[in-house]
């Protein structure tokens, strides 16, 4: 068990840096018009084009709610990955299924921003498909260790149990 925790902090830590990464280029890009990131190779090829368009705050959304206080998708994500590492230190069901729920929106989030980023900016951001495949296996570590914990908790239960004992019964 202690290899599968090893592994999602792992990536949770790839993805913490890329979404810090994510966030400086949008705040440099956002200070200096003239600003080109690492990751912008091409006019069709740039992370700056998407992190600065109206989708890379909020994921497009969250403005309609917030306005003008939307934080950017890079702090959204290190807020995300820094609450999946602090949930592999606690030892309760209650995490495993909310680290397993928030990885689920998560990749739910990676379609959708995958889909905007090829059909409607027409731009391919190297960054943000980085987060994306992180974003995957971070849903496939915790699905490994929820199948750990609850397959744990289903062997407790299941097999020869004491319900005749719970109940008066005499076991035969």
């Amino acid at each position: 068990m202690l290899k599968t925790y090893k592994n999602l902090r792992i990536w949770c830590v790839i993805g913490l840096l890329l979404s810090a990464y994510a966030t400086y280029v949008e705040v440099k890009a956002e200070q200096d018009a003239d600003y080109v990131a690492m990751c912008d190779l091409s006019e069709k090829v740039s992370c700056t084009a998407v992190f600065t368009s109206s989708y890379g705050k909020g994921f497009g959304l969250l403005q309609h709610f917030t306005g003008d206080l939307t934080p950017p998708n890079g702090v959204l994500g290190i807020m995300f990955y820094i609450f999946m590492i602090v949930l592999t230190f606690v030892e309760k069901r209650l995490a495993i299924v909310t680290q397993l729920f928030i990885a689920l929106v998560s990749n739910f989030l990676s379609v959708y921003l995958a889909y905007l980023l090829y059909f409607v900016l027409d731009d391919l951001c190297v960054v943000c498909v980085c987060i994306y495949i992180v974003n995957f296996f971070c849903l496939t570590e915790t699905w490994r260790i929820y199948k750990l914990k609850h397959g744990a908790i289903s062997a407790k239960t299941s097999g020869k149990t004491n319900w005749h004992k719970t109940f008066g019964f005499k076991n035969d």
